[in-house]
C-alpha cells in the first residue's frame, strides 16, 4: 500500500501560525517554496518541515533585529517635517541601528555610495533587493531628482514602514512585498543592491542567486559580503569572497571589488 504523499498546503498553514511570523507578515510564497524544497530533499515529511523551520528562521532572520515601526515612522516624519539634512540623516541613521546590517554600515556610510557610485556612475533607478532597512540610506546617497528607488522585502510590515519612508524622503518608486527569489523583480534600472545577503540566500537553497541574477534588467549589481562573522570574532572574507566569486565562475561578467573595514562588495558590469 503506498504511503499518501504529504499535504503540503498543511504544512504551510502550520508553518504561517507561527506568531512571530504572523506579526510581521511573511508571504505564502515564501514559506511554500522552501517547504517544495525540504520536501524534496529530505527523506520523509517529518525530516522536511524540521528542516523548513530552520531554513524560514534564517530566511526570515528575526535575529538582524527591527525597530519599533509606529514610533520609527513619528520619528522621521517630525524630521522630515524640520526640512534640515542633517536632521534627517540623524533620523535615519537612529532607525538604522536596529537592523545589523544597517548598524554596521552607517561608519562607513559618508564614504560608501560615493565609492560605489564612482565605479557604476550614480543611477536614475536602484533595485535595492532582500532591502531590510537600507532604504533608509538615501540621504547619504546623492540620487538626482526624479529618481527611482524600488524596495523589495519579504517582511510585509517592514514594507508598509519602508513606503511611507520613501514618500517622506522625497524619493520616487516603491517598496514592494515580495520575496525576490521565488519572483524576480520586473522592474528594470541601472544599479541593483543585495547587500550582505548572499550567503544567507545559499542556506536556503544552494544555487537559488544565480537565477536571480540573470533575470535581473540592470547595468550594475552590487553584491556585498561581511569580513567578519556577526560576533566579530572569526575573518570570513575569504570564505566569502570564494563563494560569490564561484557563483559568478559561468559568467562572463566583469567583476570590480571596492573593499571596507567590514564589508566587501562586488560591482558586476552585467550590461554595461
Amino acid at each position: 500500500m503506498s504511503k499518501q504523499p504529504p499535504d503540503v498546503d498543511a504544512i504551510v498553514a502550520e508553518l504561517a501560525r507561527n506568531k512571530k511570523y504572523r506579526a510581521i507578515g511573511i508571504a505564502e510564497d515564501t514559506i511554500r517554496d522552501i517547504v517544495l524544497s525540504e520536501l524534496a530533499r529530505q527523506p520523509n515529511a517529518k525530516a522536511a518541515v524540521q528542516s523548513a523551520r530552520k531554513k524560514l528562521h534564517e530566511v526570515v532572520a528575526l535575529y538582524l533585529g527591527d525597530p519599533d515601526y509606529d514610533a520609527a515612522e513619528a520619528q522621521l516624519a517630525d524630521a522630515c517635517a524640520t526640512g534640515d539634512p542633517a536632521t534627517i540623516r540623524a533620523a535615519c541613521a537612529a532607525i538604522m541601528e536596529a537592523h545589523d546590517s544597517t548598524r554596521e554600515r552607517l561608519p562607513l556610510l559618508e564614504s560608501f555610495y560615493p565609492r560605489l557610485f564612482a565605479v557604476t556612475g550614480v543611477p536614475q533607478t536602484v533595485l535595492d533587493l532582500a532591502c531590510g532597512l537600507n532604504p533608509l540610506a538615501i540621504p547619504w546617497m546623492g540620487l538626482p531628482a526624479g529618481a527611482r528607488y524600488y524596495a523589495y522585502d519579504l517582511h510585509q510590515r517592514r514594507v508598509d514602514f519602508l513606503n511611507r519612508a520613501l514618500a517622506l524622503l522625497g524619493a520616487g518608486g516603491a517598496a514592494i512585498f515580495q520575496d525576490i527569489l521565488v519572483t524576480p523583480p520586473q522592474e528594470s534600472g541601472d544599479v541593483a543592491l543585495l547587500l550582505k545577503e548572499i550567503h544567507r540566500m545559499e542556506k536556503r537553497r544552494r544555487g537559488i542567486v544565480l537565477p536571480l541574477l540573470d533575470a535581473l534588467e540592470v547595468r550594475w549589481i552590487v553584491l556585498s559580503s561581511p569580513t567578519r562573522s556577526r560576533t566579530g570574532r572569526r575573518a570570513v572574507k575569504e570564505a566569502y569572497r570564494e563563494q560569490v566569486h564561484g557563483i559568478l565562475a559561468a559568467r562572463p561578467w566583469p567583476i570590480i571589488e571596492i573593499e571596507f573595514a567590514n564589508e566587501l562588495l562586488y560591482c558586476i558590469a552585467k550590461a554595461p
